[in-house]
């Protein structure tokens, strides 16, 4: 079996008093005790519209009362747009509401027969609007982040697919950066909608770079360039599909990633549709228990945005034996590089970096 691909080989965390009353009021306020109204899908809802607006037609997110918009291409899979170069364009309405596109991709559904990664989710939509409207990642001076040194957070997104969160947190300039990563075969969709936005993106901000998960993604981490592990916030979208099994042991490596990537003072905000498989959603967030403090939000996400078949975690580790509250923890390794401005990559060995439209992105041949 890979190596992170079981719940058992990490130890459980070490109980904290403080923290525990801490989350406990938190997750009170946050009311999980109400049930929400249904008043069935709202129309921003991608599970309920049809086939070419969710996986065809360009995605357009139109953040902060549509001062700032973001737009995606989708495909219906990743080698269709590694062979077309490019996703339809178009305009569409707030939210995440697809938009008429030209430009129809042919369908490559055995290719990818989840169809998952080159397409934008409700999970997606949810998570870049609250952590664009809701102010869950702004900090005083005076309690600046521990990794960025400011006000703004280091940011890595998992498992980024359109790259819909990060290219929102960046253009909403709610980051210092962000470090976009999922699969090898996803870096050319990335590439597209990183470039397609590339107006909106603070120059020299944005990192693409393949990321697995899991002990064989350890080379992945190292190359990680030019900024590094731990990361203030670490974020991930509709990132569990299948149930757990020796032949499917996402979650398993999900959770490991999550354990290597995060420091101390690492924050990680989850947005998980129920669509997809809410047993296994209910299971990782059990396993991760003993490593991380689990806060469900409801209240907090913006009325708009709040629906019951999306749910928005927020991770922070536990403190662990043997380890200082202060250490470096998993993730050791520091937050270089995060004052380089355009043109002031630090590569660390990280091998070769392109520049795609400002947008500096890992080579993918070093995978």
């Amino acid at each position: 079996m890979r190596e992170g691909a079981s719940w058992d080989n990490v130890s459980d965390g070490e109980g904290d008093p403080e923290q525990e009353r801490r989350l406990a009021a938190e997750q009170e306020a946050e009311g999980l005790d109400e049930e929400l109204e249904d008043t069935g899908p709202k129309d921003w809802q991608r599970f309920y519209m049809g086939y070419h607006q969710r996986f065809v037609d360009a995605c357009v997110l139109e953040l902060r009362g549509g001062r700032t918009v973001v737009r995606l291409a989708q495909a219906p899979s990743a080698k269709c747009t590694a062979r077309k170069g490019t996703g339809s364009s178009g305009a569409g309405g707030k939210g995440g509401k697809g938009g008429k596109g030209a430009g129809r991709l042919e369908l490559d559904k055995a290719s990818d027969p989840a169809l998952t990664g080159t397409t934008v989710w409700d999970g997606a939509v949810v998570l870049s609007h609250y952590l664009t409207e809701s102010g869950a990642l702004s900090r005083p001076p005076e309690r600046p982040y521990a990794y960025s040194g400011g006000s703004l957070p280091t940011v890595l997104e998992l498992g980024a697919g359109t790259g819909a969160v990060s290219l929102a947190l960046a253009a909403t300039r709610c980051a210092a950066s962000v470090t976009v990563t999922d699969l090898a075969d996803l870096l050319p969709h990335l590439r597209v909608n990183a470039s397609a936005n590339a107006a909106l993106l603070p120059p020299g901000r944005v990192h693409l770079a393949p990321l697995r998960w899991g002990q064989e993604g350890e080379e992945d981490v190292q190359r990680l360039s030019p900024v590094r592990p731990p990361f203030d916030v670490i974020v991930g979208s509709d990132l569990i599909y299948y149930t757990f099994t020796p032949a499917t042991p996402h979650s398993a490596l999900l959770l490991w990633t999550l354990r290597r990537l995060a420091g101390p003072h690492t924050t990680v905000f989850l947005s998980l549709s129920l669509h997809h498989n809410p047993e296994e959603v209910e299971s990782f967030l059990q396993r991760a228990a003993p490593f991380f403090h689990v806060l469900r939000l409801r209240r907090s996400i913006p009325e708009e945005w709040r629906v019951p078949d999306v749910l928005v975690v927020r991770l922070t580790p536990r403190r662990q034996r043997g380890r200082s509250q202060e250490g470096e923890g998993e993730g050791a390794g520091g937050g270089q590089g995060q004052g380089q401005g355009k043109g002031e990559v630090e590569a660390d060995g990280a091998g070769p970096v392109e520049e795609v439209d400002g947008v500096e992105a890992v080579a993918e041949a070093q995978v």
